[in-house]
């Protein structure tokens, strides 16, 4: 069975196509905490299957169909009991990704995500596969970017809704300023009551507002925006003890756990790059 067999996580970056980053997971049974992503994210069961929840809704992901997350949205993508699967997951720009759009639709005030977090359609999945395979290839930069945009054109042309409203603004004015807060000071210990002082509001109205506008706590917020940076400066070349003390764990161990929690790869699998 696929699951007796060890599971591999390995990575692909390159700075000459700073556009898009992708992970290869092959017959991994680990589990994600929900958390969350400044990229677009698009996602594809290639073995087994995986229980995906975004928000308050669950679907089954399974090869042949494309998960598409929006940046800075709660999700999860997990195997079903006792199972495993294999993925890959391509972190594109956010911003790139707004000027692919602008070039399709004209002038945006904000990124216009795909109408559902699951997509079936054969085609752009086999061009998923394709590009996923190229990008951790040998072709040139020039044209590892070129079938990128060409990817999210034909995504977007196919699961983008130019008619949708612009979105709801958060229910309150303080949840962007309090996340700004939070990823700016990810590596001190903040508490509920420090947070709620600095913005001058009820400790408990603070923490309700945030989680329904967010999907996460405060503190698991914090927790992901660690995370992030973490990624970054393993990419730099950090140590991981050097990264986890830079983050504000209070050692190794803490780090490498909830990296692991988070990523479902350890610090130095992450960092091991290129991925072919």
């Amino acid at each position: 069975m696929m699951h007796d067999i060890k599971a591999t996580h390995s990575f692909w970056n390159d700075a000459s196509v700073p556009i898009v980053a992708v992970r290869y997971t092959r017959r991994s049974a680990e589990s994600y905490k929900a958390h969350c992503h400044r990229e677009f994210c698009v996602g594809a069961v290639t073995e087994g299957k995986a229980v995906m929840t975004v928000r308050n809704s669950t679907c089954v992901l399974s090869p042949g169909l494309l998960a598409v997350i929006p940046p800075e949205t709660v999700h999860s993508c997990n195997p079903p009991e006792s199972g495993a699967r294999s993925y890959l997951m391509a972190y594109f720009d956010a911003t790139w990704c707004c000027s692919v759009q602008e070039a399709l639709f004209g002038r945006l005030r904000h990124f216009i995500p795909p109408t559902h977090f699951l997509v079936d359609n054969g085609a752009l999945y086999a061009s998923f596969l394709e590009l996923s395979e190229l990008l951790a290839g040998n072709a040139l930069p020039l044209e590892k970017t070129e079938r990128a945009m060409q990817f999210a054109s034909e995504l977007f042309l196919c699961t983008c809704d130019r008619e949708l409203p612009a979105p709801v603004k958060e229910r309150d004015g303080i949840v962007r300023d309090v996340k700004e807060y939070l990823e700016q000071r990810a590596d001190l210990n903040i508490t509920l009551q420090e947070l709620a002082a600095v913005f001058r509001c009820n400790p408990y109205h603070l923490l309700r507002t945030f989680k329904q506008a967010v999907g996460l706590p405060p503190h698991a917020f914090m927790l992901n925006a660690r995370i992030e940076r973490a990624k970054r400066l393993l990419l730099e070349g950090m140590a991981p003890a050097s990264v986890a003390a830079e983050t504000g764990f209070a050692d190794q161990s803490h780090f490498h756990k909830t990296f692991r929690r988070i990523v479902a790869a350890t610090p130095r699998q992450y960092q091991l790059r290129p991925a072919k």
